[in-house]
């Protein structure tokens, strides 16, 4: 979860830069993805081992959404590549974590 927190502020940080239509659509966007994935998180530690993988595997998928708004925001010019790679980077740690998660989560059952 500190990885997810340490990239709100990064993307806080950069959504600022976003022009003003783009922080209001896809900054927005990025911004309630990041927070429902940290809301998953504490849904998932305080889960059954039942329902622990399910929402693991949502916050996996938030994470990856979280990848394709960066390139939509890289592609249209909003985002500098600089911070895109350091999004990215921090984007696929989160990912290996959760991924690392969902196998654990897999092997309680």
């Amino acid at each position: 979860m500190a990885k997810l927190v340490i990239a709100y502020k990064s993307a806080h940080k950069n959504i600022n830069s976003f022009p003003k239509h783009e922080r209001y659509a896809l900054g927005e966007k990025i911004e309630k993805t990041i927070l429902e994935a940290v809301e998953f998180i504490v849904h998932a530690n305080s889960s059954s081992k039942f329902e622990k993988e399910r929402i693991l595997v949502r916050i996996n998928g938030k994470i990856e959404i979280l990848k394709i708004l960066y390139r939509i925001a890289l592609n249209c010019g909003i985002i500098e590549q600089r911070k895109y790679l350091e999004e990215q980077k921090a984007l696929q740690e989160c990912g290996r974590m959760a991924q690392g998660w969902i196998k654990y989560a897999r092997n309680l059952k």
